[in-house]
């Protein structure tokens, strides 16, 4: 497990470091750019999120065992309304039809307010991660990825879909939140006392989707220093 742990924070950081290359070596459209300013964003709260660990294992940090900064479960609730709403509006920059556009904007505002409507009137917060947010934000993304690629069908992109960036978003982000979702929605009815086996299951599932999301990401940036060599 300890293997898994630090492969997916290799994974997340050699992301974010070939995109800042890619960003700095050609010119990129605002999206791509933000892109990379997201995955420097998801390093640092990872790193963050350890915190727990250090407070539970370190004694000079024992005076923070009784705060919120012991628990990490809101500091994922937020991160991960940020993402989704990123992923969002990542794949929304490149459409081209003001429809499916307008319908991921009414979309993005009703999943907004009642995630956060929902972290506010549920105990959930401070506790586990919100399975309501975890699928109503994969549903986002599901059909963001959905309406990019029915247009790349539609347009000359489908030529060389290979050596298109958004699409190993679109694979790595799909795949990742099909992966997890189920997890959440179930993690609640289980922990070590009840089933220690689900919980190494859990663990598993969710770093070997990680390293493969950013292992996506990473395919993508070098396809694309390989297409603009070649240009």
């Amino acid at each position: 497990m300890e293997i898994l742990e630090f492969s997916f924070t290799v994974a997340e950081f050699l992301a974010a470091f070939v995109g800042i290359i890619y960003m700095y070596k050609y010119r990129v459209d605002k999206a791509t750019r933000y892109f990379v300013y997201f995955l420097c964003f998801s390093f640092f709260v990872e790193l963050f999120g350890e915190l727990p660990t250090l407070i539970k294992n370190n004694e000079s940090l024992c005076f923070l065992e009784d705060t919120f900064w012991s628990e990490n479960a809101w500091l994922y609730n937020i991160y991960t309304i940020i993402s989704i709403l990123f992923y969002v509006w990542f794949f929304r920059y490149y459409l081209k039809s003001k429809q499916l556009i307008n319908i991921l904007n009414i979309l993005l505002l009703i999943f907004s307010l009642s995630s956060i409507v929902n972290l506010i009137i549920t105990e959930v917060f401070f506790i586990r991660q919100s399975s309501y947010v975890m699928v109503f934000g994969t549903f986002l993304i599901l059909m963001s990825v959905f309406f990019y690629f029915f247009e790349m069908l539609k347009s000359e992109k489908i030529l060389e879909f290979n050596k298109d960036f958004v699409f190993y978003v679109g694979v790595g982000a799909s795949i990742f939140h099909l992966c997890i979702t189920p997890l959440f929605i179930y993690f609640r009815y289980f922990h070590d006392d009840i089933s220690p086996d689900f919980v190494q299951i859990h663990k598993t599932i969710l770093y070997t989707s990680i390293i493969f999301m950013y292992t996506c990401f990473t395919i993508g940036f070098l396809v694309c220093f390989r297409k603009n060599k070649s240009y």
